[in-house]
């Protein structure tokens, strides 16, 4: 049941008025868009779900109209469309410039300003038990449903936001380190002053940080660490096959193969995801013979930044750029490969530490980002490097090679039952404390 007008009074006609109603806010709730925008929607067909069991209990899904679109293309394709309302909330016609995807973020405060004010007027006429808001994990920015704390159950997340300013200052560093250091410290410092502010105005946060987790439940308020990585079952079906055809091949060929060891690096081509030190690390002696094969592009409009780096440092003949690549022929590179290393700054919970853990390749991140609560989380084989200037390159490179040996654990714990289970106890806990009222 889509609405297409932005009043929810004049969706009262649409609704069963003895019904519950658990609100969802997403500003970014798009199928189509992989990342950030994906989130909301993972989330919303978790939480519909988690609806349908309860039974007398209806959702509706504030978001932009971009994103309503897309969804209700979507609930339609799989013929679930009547078990949620969408309601695109509108930009002022004035603020049309705003929908630059170089202003995401001022479009989402305006978004969730007038968003507010239609939760409000949403729960003085219905049963509203809970309010989620998923969207931008990766940033701390205002909710719309602190309008309704007090008057239900509020829920936000998962966020991250934190980040490990230090990685900046391992070497080699970038020509800009000095203020993309200051900005990382900065940023860091916003996040935590705006979690706690935010934090205070819900009942409970889902963090992708534990250090945010902390941050949260000194201001009284209820920190879940819930890393929110998914891989859909057609994923982890490539996922089974090909390590079926690995362990078929390696037993075709026993134990007299004697190849280079292959470092692995997985991601957009931006200075944050610290790659050079991946490139800086072939110059060790451990590493005199090994590889490092990197997958990803850079953004829109910009060069590859590393391919001068991996000259400079005369290691370009063992570097291979492959660009973007499709998910199968990553994971595929993720099989043949000894160890990934992810070295980036700062990220939510990144989606290619989530694979690699499936596949069970070895990972190197920094301490206390977003990809070690996701590596920590699986429980999987991997090392975690301080950030901090006093990081050399032979210790880096010594630990890719200690972890390289590790052996390949991987876990099945990805699938779409942890938002299930996690939606479902997170409504039943807001029903139960509704009929305590």
């Amino acid at each position: 049941m889509s609405a297409s007008i932005n009043d929810p009074r004049t969706l009262q006609g649409s609704f069963n008025m003895d019904k519950s109603v658990v609100v969802v806010t997403a500003f970014a709730c798009d199928p189509n868009i992989p990342s950030e925008p994906t989130i909301g929607w993972e989330f919303l067909r978790s939480i519909m779900l988690a609806a349908a069991n309860e039974g007398d209990v209806e959702v509706v899904a504030f978001m932009n109209e971009r994103s309503k679109a897309a969804t209700d293309e979507r609930l339609t394709q799989l013929r679930v469309e009547k078990q949620v309302s969408t309601v695109g909330v509108k930009l002022p016609a004035i603020l049309w410039f705003l929908q630059n995807p170089y202003l995401t973020r001022l479009e989402y405060l305006v978004w969730s300003q007038q968003t507010r004010r239609k939760l409000q007027k949403l729960h003085s006429s219905r049963q509203v038990v809970l309010a989620r808001h998923v969207t931008f994990s990766s940033e701390i920015l205002p909710t719309p449903i602190s309008a309704l704390h007090g008057k239900c159950r509020t829920v936000w997340g998962p966020v991250g936001g934190l980040g490990q300013a230090g990685a900046v200052l391992v070497e080699p560093r970038h020509p800009r380190w000095r203020s993309q250091f200051a900005f990382q410290r900065l940023r860091d410092v916003l996040s935590r002053i705006q979690s706690r502010n935010i934090s205070r105005h819900v009942d409970v946060v889902l963090t992708t940080s534990r250090e945010l987790a902390d941050v949260v439940t000194d201001v009284g308020t209820h920190a879940i660490v819930f890393p929110n990585n998914t891989i859909d079952e057609e994923l982890m079906s490539t996922i089974n096959a090909l390590r079926v055809d690995r362990e078929k091949e390696q037993s075709s060929l026993g134990n007299t193969q004697i190849r280079s060891m292959t470092i692995l690096c997985v991601g957009q081509l931006i200075y944050r995801k610290r790659f050079e030190i991946a490139i800086n690390a072939l110059r060790d002696p451990v590493l005199a013979t090994a590889k490092l094969v990197i997958i990803g592009k850079p953004s829109p409009g910009q060069e590859n930044y590393l391919a001068p780096i991996a000259a400079h440092l005369g290691v370009s003949e063992r570097v291979q750029f492959l660009g973007q690549l499709s998910r199968a022929e990553v994971l595929s590179h993720m099989f043949s490969a000894d160890v990934l290393f992810h070295p980036a700054s700062r990220e939510g919970s990144p989606g290619v530490i989530g694979e690699a853990t499936a596949v069970g390749i070895p990972v190197v991140c920094f301490a206390g980002t977003g990809a070690s609560v996701v590596l920590d989380a699986a429980g999987t084989s991997g090392a975690k490097l301080p950030a901090s200037s006093h990081l050399t390159n032979a210790q880096v490179a010594r630990v890719i090679v200690r972890t390289a040996e590790m052996p390949r654990i991987h876990t099945s714990m990805w699938g779409r039952d942890r938002y299930n289970q996690l939606e479902g106890s997170l409504l039943r806990q807001a029903l139960e404390e509704h009929a305590d009222v």
